[in-house]
Parts: C-alpha cells; sequence; structure tokens
C-alpha cells in the first residue's frame, strides 16, 4: 500500500503526459509531403520503381555466384581426387612390373 502510493505520487507529478498526437507511430516510411516539397520527375519516380528490387536482386545474385563457386570448387576438388586415384594406381603398376623384372634378373 505504501509502494502503490508512492508510485502513484511520482507519476502524477513528475512524469509530463504525452498527447495522443505526439506517440502515434506511422507506418509509412517518409513524412506526408516529403515527395511533394521536391517535385516529382520522371526519372525519380522510374528510380523509385527500381529500387525496391535492388536489394532482392542484388542477393540473389550474390547467392548464384556464391553457390557456382562451391560447386565449381568442389567438382574440381573430385577430379583432382580422382586423377590422384589414377595416378597412384599406374606407380603402383608400374613399381610392381619393375619389381618382377628386378627379380627375374637376379
Amino acid at each position: 500500500m505504501l509502494f502503490r502510493s508512492a508510485a502513484q505520487r511520482l507519476s502524477a507529478s513528475s512524469l509530463p503526459l504525452r498527447s495522443a498526437s505526439s506517440s502515434r507511430r506511422t507506418f509509412t516510411s517518409t513524412r506526408p509531403g516529403f515527395n511533394a516539397s521536391k517535385g516529382s520527375s520522371a526519372y525519380r519516380e522510374g528510380l523509385a520503381q527500381y529500387k525496391t528490387f535492388a536489394s532482392p536482386f542484388a542477393k540473389v545474385f550474390l547467392g548464384a555466384i556464391f553457390t557456382y563457386q562451391v560447386i565449381y570448387w568442389t567438382w574440381l576438388k573430385l577430379e583432382m581426387d580422382e586423377s590422384k586415384f589414377e595416378k597412384n594406381q599406374e606407380v603402383a603398376a608400374l613399381e610392381k612390373k619393375a619389381k618382377e623384372l628386378t627379380n627375374a634378373q637376379k
């Protein structure tokens, strides 16, 4: 009870009340009258249409480049591993043949 009365006195005396218009939030990104004060041109209107698609396009484009690079590096790595494996098999076969020839000479 003591706490409640102290809180009521504090809120009533020291905190100013806000008006309803200053606490409202608008859902627009620009202030009203912003476009009217600058004057609109066809270039700005056209640019505004493409501006909304610039960020998604950039994200998709960069994502595609990244995906391509990952797939390319993976493919390159697999090809290198395959060629190493084939060369190692060839070297092993040649070493085996060389041992057979050296044993045959003795």
